[in-house]
């Protein structure tokens, strides 16, 4: 396959090109039994759409949510979990998010407080409203006169604020503003084109240059994680970068392309992946170029864990198998599956499982995964502990806690608090209104949630945090030790210090809404 050819396939998310899904010139081409069978289960659907109409005990308002409920059955007796209908809504943040890595917007990251009020956590440098002065701690109160509040009284979410601030580029929108100390106040912006981020990088000491890949988004090589990366890993070439370190812990997937281009980044020959369906056109070898972004002689850490899936075992399953790099940190999670997403007449679409897909040595990952040539668990609670901070995470407590700690500690206009040591010596408090929740946290693991969730707020970015990655702090003592080589060779996996988990239930990373 060319380098330079893109391909709409992809692997966690997918935006695929429209295709028919029945042949019009087929539509009858059904034998006499088929098209009974066909024809009474249609007829059925409707009667018990119908019949639950009727004789429901509560109003159905909408009998198009049933319609769409069948779509969801019919894929769901494929008994594939990544065969599935997409909304409307959903797609569309889809082909935004994923296919385009843009969308038309203002360009603030927002977060609601503990009210229900949506704030402004960070404007993103040359968006509208960056350049509106927006600032963080910013309420956003309306939308073109439309009041903003989260409550089931209002039935608004965040996606319904979402949908009012994005919307197409060159439009305008009017919000109203309320800053502490100062009254409200309207302002009007374009929407602009927001890129959507997927990498992040930051020079470590020792010369070594660290990458992060979020996703592998993008359809354009000019855009989207390519693109980033890309400029990530000049910027460290120039920068006198001695050795990388490639993190795709938490990364779920994306492009299929996407992926092809960054492993091909650091190949020069062979095939990185190769696809194989029931059709012969998904049946593809994506081979690696000589255009080599990241010569041999940088020595490569690829950081894993059992949410590392898809698009980001693509990239690690090719760089361990061409001994191009080492892997450090846990078994991944074994997604060795391809989808395409086909749009429906209901502005929604369909996630189709349509191939399997294989490392350079031929192998499939798919409820298996990789197995890391340093396998080491990153340092985390108990048991039991981890149970208590889900119980957290599920309150309004924490989150209420710092939204008004720094709603009090906000004495100026423009001098939002961003000193986290400040609200350190505060904790106890946190904890003990916790305990009363029958919620016991020990103070080390709150204050890391606490400053995840206070870094979001006051729109501080922490690339990299050391005092709690044990895997991140490992990587960097075998680069500095000089050891990538003795794992290289021989290639056999060392044995972990530690137990894994394999194939763990995917779930996302804390995120915010970013307009």
């Amino acid at each position: 396959m060319k380098r330079y050819t893109l391909s709409f396939i992809v692997l966690v998310l997918a935006i695929g090109i429209p295709f028919f899904l029945i042949n019009p010139g087929q539509k009858h081409a059904m034998s006499g039994d088929e098209r009974v069978n066909r024809e009474t289960l249609n007829d059925a659907l409707n009667e018990a759409i119908k019949i639950a109409k009727t004789n429901y005990y509560k109003p159905i308002e909408d009998s198009n949510e049933m319609f769409s409920g069948s779509i969801k059955g019919a894929l769901a007796s494929l008994d594939d979990p990544y065969t599935y209908y997409v909304p409307r809504r959903e797609h569309q943040r889809a082909v935004e998010n994923l296919y385009n890595a843009e969308f038309g917007g203002l360009g603030v990251q927002i977060y609601y407080d503990h009210r229900g009020f949506i704030k402004i956590s960070k404007p993103i440098p040359n968006t509208p409203a960056a350049r509106a002065n927006l600032q963080a701690g910013d309420y956003i109160t309306k939308v073109d006169g439309k009041q903003i509040h989260l409550s089931e009284k209002t039935g608004m979410g965040i996606d319904d604020v979402v949908d009012l601030l994005r919307g197409v580029i060159g439009t305008e929108v009017t919000i109203t503003v309320k800053r502490k100390f100062l009254d409200p106040f309207d302002v009007t912006l374009t929407r602009g084109r927001i890129p959507i981020n997927s990498v992040k990088s930051t020079m470590l000491d020792g010369d070594i240059g660290y990458i992060r890949i979020t996703g592998f988004i993008g359809s354009k090589r000019t855009e989207g994680t390519e693109d980033e990366f890309n400029k990530a890993l000049e910027t460290h070439k120039d920068a006198g970068m001695k050795a990388l370190i490639l993190d795709l812990r938490h990364n779920q997937g994306g492009l299929l392309n996407a992926a092809y281009h960054i492993a091909d980044a650091f190949i020069n020959e062979g095939v990185i992946v190769s696809t194989k369906g029931r059709r012969s056109d998904f049946n593809e070898a994506y081979h690696a170029t000589s255009d080599v972004l990241c010569p041999a002689d940088i020595p490569l850490v690829v950081l894993v864990n059992e949410f590392s899936a898809s698009a980001s075992e693509i990239v690690a399953g090719a760089i361990k198998d061409t001994r191009r790099g080492i892997l450090v940190g846990q078994q991944t999670y074994g997604k060795g599956v391809v989808q395409k997403r086909y749009p429906l007449p209901d502005g929604g679409s369909m996630s189709l499982t349509i191939s399997s897909y294989y490392t350079p040595n031929g192998t499939s990952i798919d409820e298996v995964g990789i197995t890391p040539q340093v396998s080491i668990a990153d340092e985390a609670p108990d048991e039991i502990e981890q149970i208590m901070l889900r119980k957290a995470d599920a309150t309004d407590t924490l989150s209420n806690f710092i939204t008004k700690w720094i709603d009090e500690q906000h004495k100026q206009p423009e001098e939002i608090p961003t000193d986290f040591s400040k609200i350190v010596d505060e904790l106890p408090k946190l904890q003990q209104m916790l305990e009363e929740e029958r919620i016991h946290v020990s103070l080390k693991w709150l204050k890391q949630r606490v400053e995840r969730v206070f870094n979001l707020y006051v729109g501080i970015e922490q690339i990299v945090n050391l005092e709690y990655d044990q895997q991140l702090r490992e990587a960097i003592r075998i680069i500095q030790a000089d050891e990538v080589a003795k794992y290289l060779n021989p290639p056999e996996a060392v044995e972990p210090p530690s137990t894994t988990q394999a194939n763990t239930p995917i779930v996302p990373d804390e995120a915010t809404a970013e307009e």
